[in-house]
């Protein structure tokens, strides 16, 4: 039942042998090795906390596995991992001293095969975060006791838990959970892919959207021998575009659910959004100028190509967040427009005629066109490649985290985590364990303990 087993015995001593042990420790001993009388054995139990039932499974969820790292004996640290939701066999199982008499390829094998790692030392555990490490896994190590220390240090990102004792883990540590909530580190997850989608908008905004004005520019070069657009016109576009929709798209949060998400930081994807984005702009300006060019003077068509490039622009700004704040600034902005090319003075100031129904028609269907296209994109694309993606995808690709505890791994798992336990694809989350120091709330545990390994 992975209980921890103490013995308990007496002996009855007369007053003599009493008076001798108190003064000579050698003979306490002697008395206590020898006449004993068995009373009985005591079961120690690591109980997990019922609110601890869903990190294990919010983590799967997000595609973030789990390992457990231990100090204690396997049978018990195979016992806690499947009283959590853990489906372990026994060859998912690895001892301290069956690791250390594997080679460096073997154990690269171990990390990926086993689901429990016991009787690991703290050099133990540097090594298994040194190994998923030179694999190309990113690794995160949480932990709350001087055991944990090294392997804090040496994983990508180190994650102390404030409790007694926790003082070198948080010296170690990148970042600090003050309050000892282990399901913290659900919302740091979703605060990074957050980030990191904010990131990729802003800068397909200003790269895409660029990349699109210069395409556009340099098609109308080709055709009619100069830009569609002038400096002044250029300009404007940057402003109504770059400015404040940017902005805002950079501090709203994306339209999607980004917890299920495992990916961190992906350039392949960051730059195909740029080259949807530049290929979008270019296509719905051209289309509008070019219908333009054919129903009227070349002033009316640069003016048509300049409201769709905005409109474009704004668009895609839409598609990828809908928050009030982006709405405001890209509604503001088309309307700053509508009024900058509708007003007589201001309009030919800009090099701009005010335009009729046809115009507009011409401008807004394009680029509604063309956000559309820019919509759909994406999905189809994803769908063209996914076989070949699944198949080149590679550990250097995946997150992995480590968690640290007392004893046990994190009490938050109830359901089973079906993983396939050398998919390069799945990454890991590994959780170390030690008996000899503290139970936190980082363990879930109830109870302290203060054995030693």
């Amino acid at each position: 039942d992975g209980l921890r087993v103490i013995a308990v015995a007496r002996r009855t001593v007369t007053a003599f042998q009493a008076r001798r042990a108190a003064d000579d420790g050698a003979v306490f001993e002697k008395l206590c090795s020898s006449g004993l009388e068995l009373v009985g054995f005591l079961g120690i139990a690591d109980t997990p906390r019922p609110e601890a039932a869903g990190l294990l499974p919010e983590l799967e969820r997000q595609q973030v596995g789990v390992r457990l790292l231990t100090g204690d004996h396997p049978v018990t640290a195979t016992a806690i991992a499947q009283e959590l939701g853990l489906t372990v066999s026994s060859e998912q199982v690895i001892s301290g001293s069956d690791w250390d008499t594997l080679s460096h390829r073997g154990q690269e094998e171990a990390v990926e095969k086993c689901l429990v790692f016991a009787r690991m030392t703290p050099e133990n555990k540097v090594q298994v975060v040194q190994t998923l490490e030179r694999a190309g896994r990113v690794c995160a190590m949480v932990g709350d006791g001087a055991n944990d220390a090294a392997a804090i240090r040496a994983a990508s990102v180190g994650i102390g838990v404030s409790s007694r004792g926790s003082d070198p883990a948080r010296s170690a540590a990148d970042v600090v959970l003050l309050d000892g909530r282990v399901d913290a580190l659900l919302d740091a997850l979703d605060e990074g892919r957050q980030l990191w989608r904010r990131v990729q908008a802003g800068v397909s905004v200003l790269l895409g959207g660029n990349a699109g004005e210069v395409a556009f520019a340099l098609i109308g070069s080709a055709t009619a021998g100069k830009s569609p657009l002038t400096a002044r016109q250029l300009l404007l576009v940057n402003v109504l575009t770059d400015a404040l929709p940017a902005a805002a798209l950079a501090v709203s949060p994306p339209n999607e659910d980004v917890r299920g998400e495992g990916r961190g930081p992906d350039s392949a994807a960051l730059w195909r959004t740029v080259a949807i984005r530049g290929a979008a702009t270019a296509m719905g300006a051209t289309t509008a100028w070019t219908m333009a060019s054919l129903t009227g003077r070349q002033r009316r068509a640069s003016t048509v190509g300049l409201v769709a490039l905005v409109g474009t622009q704004l668009g895609q700004t839409l598609i990828d967040s809908r928050s009030p704040l982006v709405v405001l600034t890209a509604g503001g902005s088309l309307a700053a427009l509508t009024v900058l090319v509708s007003t007589p003075g201001v309009s030919q100031l800009l090099g701009c005629t005010p335009l009729g129904p046809v115009g507009w028609t011409q401008a807004l269907g394009s680029a509604a066109a063309a956000t559309a296209a820019a919509a759909f994109a994406p999905g189809v694309l994803a769908k063209l490649a996914g076989d070949q993606s699944t198949m080149s995808s590679t550990p250097a690709l995946t997150n992995t985290a480590y968690t640290s505890c007392n004893g046990g791994v994190s009490a938050r798992v109830t359901a089973p985590v079906q993983k396939s336990p050398g998919a390069e694809t799945a990454p890991t989350a590994v959780r170390a364990a030690e008996i000899n120091t503290s139970v936190t709330v980082l363990d879930q545990r109830d109870r302290q303990v203060n054995s030693t390994d």
